[in-house]
């Protein structure tokens, strides 16, 4: 994913040659990964997670064919396949959080950590390949980003279909949920805890995204840095999430989730307050601060991150006594709700007030998120 991640955005600007624009196709490829989540849940809830896990694969493929074939002229191709990628790899994604769930006993934090650590460690040789191949055209490292994908996916494939058993059988599950009918939506509401679970996760995605969702464009569009500019600068925040995701998993198993929350705002905020001090003193003539600062800004940031994942799949993974797949589903297609609008709201932020305003309003919004774990929010 590093290698998408890092080509994705200037990618887009490149070829819309707008930010408003590239906000909005980000947004279409965000709203993918909720608006279906609800009946993902069911279909996974009555496919098993391994099924569904095998049926995304061709479809993320497919949709990485359909970008990389389009151009300025070819928009809805462009449109579609955002659209098929990310539906494919929501799939992808949330069923794997559930094996590792149904995998790793009293250890869930470590777990996944191990997960995200070897995510952290691909991303790192996606940026290196950036990097070392800036001359490329983005196109190639689409072609070569496929191809890892067609090999992971026949790995995973095999992987899945032979050593992974799930904890119950197909036939137990379907039964089970012919027997018991959970209402998630009036469960949530009628229910204290269910309800700052909501708040908490749907603002936290709120006020990061409007930072985050249209962040790399920003950096080409402002600073007018190059792809592997901000290559060499996101390696950073990866190799720190590398070496520190496992720790940061055996200290949310330690601390636990309320805890590991408060930790990753405290620590996310600095990462704002770093890019608009660094802001300020380029525009100021110190233009040579600017790299080194924003490496240290994303290396403080990757603590907000380690310190984040494992409450944050630990919660989503444990919200339903029978349907969890579609209890997760259901939480994830509100949070999905509210960064529908990030993408615009940061775009044009930027093109009407100011660069930095995003990050004023994503770092005020981190503070009111920190008084609401304290004040609120219950760990078990």
């Amino acid at each position: 994913m590093g290698m998408f991640n890092v080509v994705y955005q200037p990618f887009l600007l490149d070829i819309t040659k707008s930010l408003f624009i590239t906000g909005a196709l980000v947004t279409l490829g965000s709203i993918m990964q909720f608006l279906p989540m609800p009946l993902v849940g069911k279909l996974s809830d009555r496919l098993g997670h391994k099924s569904t896990i095998i049926v995304s694969i061709p479809l993320y493929i497919l949709g990485l064919v359909l970008i990389f074939i389009s151009d300025s002229n070819k928009i809805l191709y462009l449109a579609f396949g955002i659209i098929v990628y990310y539906l494919g790899f929501t799939l992808n994604n949330m069923n794997a959080q559930f094996l590792v769930a149904e995998n790793s006993e009293s250890s869930k934090g470590l777990m996944y950590s191990l997960i995200f650590t070897s995510f952290f460690l691909g991303s790192i040789g996606g940026n290196t390949v950036v990097i070392f191949g800036q001359s490329l055209d983005a196109r190639v490292f689409f072609l070569l980003f496929m191809g890892i994908l067609i090999v992971e996916g026949l790995m995973f494939t095999f992987f899945l279909s032979n050593k992974w058993r799930e904890q119950k059988s197909e036939e137990e599950i379907n039964e089970h949920l012919h027997h018991t009918k959970e209402h998630s939506w009036v469960k949530f509401l009628k229910n204290p805890k269910m309800r700052g679970i909501i708040f908490f996760f749907t603002f936290d995605i709120f006020i990061y995204g409007i930072s985050f969702s249209i962040y790399n464009a920003g950096l080409s569009d402002y600073y007018q840095l190059e792809t592997e500019e901000i290559s060499f600068i996101i390696i950073w925040m990866n190799i720190t999430n590398m070496l520190f995701q496992i720790p940061a998993g055996r200290i949310t198993d330690k601390l636990g989730k309320k805890k590991s929350l408060i930790i990753s705002a405290m620590t996310g905020i600095s990462f704002f307050i770093i890019n608009i001090v660094a802001s300020i003193l380029w525009s100021n003539g110190m233009t040579f601060v600017l790299i080194p600062s924003l490496v240290v800004a994303h290396i403080s940031f990757a603590f907000s991150i380690v310190t984040f994942i494992p409450s944050e799949q630990i919660i989503l993974t444990n919200l339903g006594k029978v349907k969890k797949a579609e209890a997760y589903g259901v939480v994830t297609f509100i949070r999905g709700i509210a960064f529908i609008p990030t993408g615009i709201i940061g775009a044009l932020l930027i093109e009407n007030v100011h660069y930095l305003a995003p990050f004023f309003i994503t770092a005020i919004g981190i503070v009111v998120e920190i008084w609401f774990l304290f004040r609120f929010f219950q760990d078990d």
